[in-house]
């Protein structure tokens, strides 16, 4: 009676299994259809979302690895494009057509590293190769190897440039920090009160310095001949 319990239960597993399967495979489908719609149009955020429902309901099949693969270049993510890349080519045959262009994205891939990039201050507009590519911070995955010119801009600071070579695989985090310009002393706060305070006391001085005894303000006469210059009388 036992034997037969089973031989019933596994008999209808297999009638439940397939009927189970066919609305995951249609479902994993409909995401992967609208993961490829999302692509042609340009929108890679809302692509790699159905890309990855479709690989979450499906992960024995290879084709959502692919597009997570394509999606993920498209972003600059390569690290994350090169385990789909591999977990793909490791579903397929060596014959399989896909497999080329999949080859071809990881020789791509291989030869770019990541960088990250943050400011002080923070959103500091960034030139890279003097092309601007927007503000701090700022991060790619799939940043080309070789020899580059970062610039840093902000408001009210000097501008700062850093070269950097990013090497292929390598990850590449860098920290730009500004400095406000000198300030000139005649631009300094404290300048023209602490000049219209010493004009003030010079003034002084020079007023006390020529009263005479009986407080005429006016300036002594000055004789001047052949021996030179001298104060001399009215």
């Amino acid at each position: 009676m036992r034997a037969v319990s089973v031989t019933i239960v596994a008999f209808a597993a297999t009638l439940v299994c397939p009927a189970h399967a066919e609305p995951v495979e249609e479902a994993a489908q409909v995401h992967l259809d609208r993961g490829i719609a999302a692509f042609e149009k340009g929108d890679f955020l809302a692509a790699h979302r159905e890309m990855t429902a479709a690989n979450g309901l499906m992960p024995t099949k290879p084709n959502p690895y692919r597009w997570l693969a394509l999606v993920e270049v498209q972003l600059g993510d390569c690290v994350k494009a090169l385990a789909n890349i591999e977990a793909f080519l490791s579903r397929v045959a060596e014959d399989d057509a896909r497999r080329a262009e999949m080859l071809r994205l990881r020789e791509l891939c291989s030869r770019t590293g990541t960088l990250a990039i943050r400011t002080t201050p923070e959103r500091a507009q960034l030139r890279i190769d003097g092309a601007h590519v927007g503000v701090a911070p700022y991060r790619s995955g799939a940043f080309a190897v070789g020899e580059h010119e970062i610039r840093a801009e902000a408001p009210g600071y000097d501008a700062l440039s850093r070269s950097l070579v990013v090497t292929a695989g390598g990850t590449h985090d860098v920290h730009l920090t500004l400095s406000r310009p000198a300030t000139s002393v005649t631009r300094r706060w404290w300048f023209v009160p602490a000049i219209a305070g010493a004009a003030v006391i010079i003034t002084g001085a020079v007023f006390l310095a020529t009263r005479d005894s009986d407080g005429d303000s006016a300036l002594p006469g000055i004789v001047c001949d052949a021996n030179g210059c001298r104060p001399g009388g009215s």
